[in-house]
């Protein structure tokens, strides 16, 4: 390989890289979301994670709830899919602050609701 072709690969793997770094350092928004899970039942954040989507997966007439705290909120938010007919059936929030902590219930009948973990926002 000559000097010359040598520093034009250099100077093209340079220029890659510099792009990569940019790309990454200006796309400051988030571009994932995060879930929250409680057996098949889910819930997950959207738009930058100002937004809920829960997750009904089975059919077993349980009602599932996402509870999620927003920046700023002095209370938590509740979000149902009341109808327990599963599979993948969702309901979806409106937009508000950023969601910094979720978890996902399942009502159920003469028993206690089973919640799982919290997820917190990364």
């Amino acid at each position: 390989m000559s000097a010359m072709s040598g520093r034009s690969v250099r100077r093209t793997g340079f220029a890659a890289f510099v792009a990569l770094v940019l790309g990454l350092g200006l796309g400051s928004t988030q571009a994932w979301a995060y879930y929250a899970w409680n057996s098949d039942d889910y819930a997950v954040t959207y738009n930058s994670d100002t937004q809920v989507k829960v997750c009904d997966m089975e059919a077993d007439t349980n009602a599932v709830e996402a509870e999620y705290w927003r920046n700023y909120a002095s209370s938590s938010s509740h979000l149902w899919d009341t109808d327990g007919a599963g599979p993948d059936n969702c309901k979806y929030s409106g937009t508000g602050n950023a969601v910094y902590k979720m978890r996902v219930c399942e009502q159920r009948f003469a028993e206690p609701d089973s919640c799982g973990s919290w997820a917190y926002r990364p």
